[in-house]
């Protein structure tokens, strides 16, 4: 069967994230229903890689197999209003039959945002702060984020794992009156890894932990400091990288 790259863009508040898990609804499950209900068959969706409960995104990508002459005017329309306002496909593409979602990726980049108080429309998409920052010591906190670093002390341990090392290609804060964005790109995430950065890193900025930690940590990753996880609804999959599609 002809596979194709899918493109979906998700708000994931309402979601246990995207892996299919026995009693909760997730994302992967809730497509892969719309797909078998309008195709009249079995569908399984492979992503890019997981997303964990709360979390959003603009660039989530799967691939899936379909059948011949799948008429794919009639089926984007059909999966889209199958899964609701929360979830929409929002471009699907014939790639060739090798092509792997999770392991053609080279890059992923987040966004995650905050907000210096209490805006209530941004309640589902940001973690408001109720303390001062000091913009400063972001920005110095995100420019040790480069290169090759061992992540273990700022992800959740996970067995599957063949390697904590994860190489950063881009990290920076971007500052817009009461709203502040980070960015972060890489070859790979580990589980938990940007949040518990970002909750770190605004420690730092509200006097709560030293920068000379923050760095200690990202060297040493058993030294005996703890981490903080910004809440998961600050954070958004923006895209997903890849050589060929």
């Amino acid at each position: 069967m002809p596979r194709y790259k899918l493109t979906i863009e998700y708000d994931g508040t309402d979601f246990s994230g995207w892996q299919i898990q026995p009693n909760a609804v997730t994302i992967e499950e809730t497509l892969e229903k719309a797909f078998s209900t309008v195709l009249q068959q079995d569908v399984d969706l492979v992503g890019q890689g997981r997303t964990d409960a709360g979390v959003h995104a603009r660039g989530q990508v799967a691939h899936v197999d379909l059948p011949d002459h799948t008429d794919l005017e009639k089926l984007l329309p059909g999966v889209n209003r199958m899964v609701g306002q929360k979830i929409q496909v929002t471009e699907i593409e014939p790639v060739s039959d090798d092509f792997h979602a999770r392991f053609d990726a080279i890059a992923r980049q987040y966004e995650y945002t905050i907000t210096t108080r209490n805006i209530p429309v941004m309640q589902r998409y940001a973690w408001a702060l109720y303390q001062p920052v000091d913009k400063k010591l972001l920005e110095e906190c995100a420019a040790l984020l480069k290169g090759e670093i061992d992540f273990a002390g700022f992800s959740k341990f996970n067995e599957d794992n063949f390697t904590t090392l994860c190489e950063i290609q881009l990290s920076a804060f971007e500052f817009d009156g009461e709203v502040i964005r980070y960015h972060i790109r890489a070859n790979r995430f580990l589980r938990n890894m940007v949040r518990r950065l970002v909750g770190t890193m605004v420690h730092v900025a509200q006097g709560k932990k030293s920068i000379n930690d923050f760095q200690k940590k990202l060297q040493k990753p058993a030294f005996k400091i703890p981490t903080h996880t910004a809440p998961a609804k600050g954070l958004i999959l923006e895209k997903t990288f890849y050589k060929k599609v």
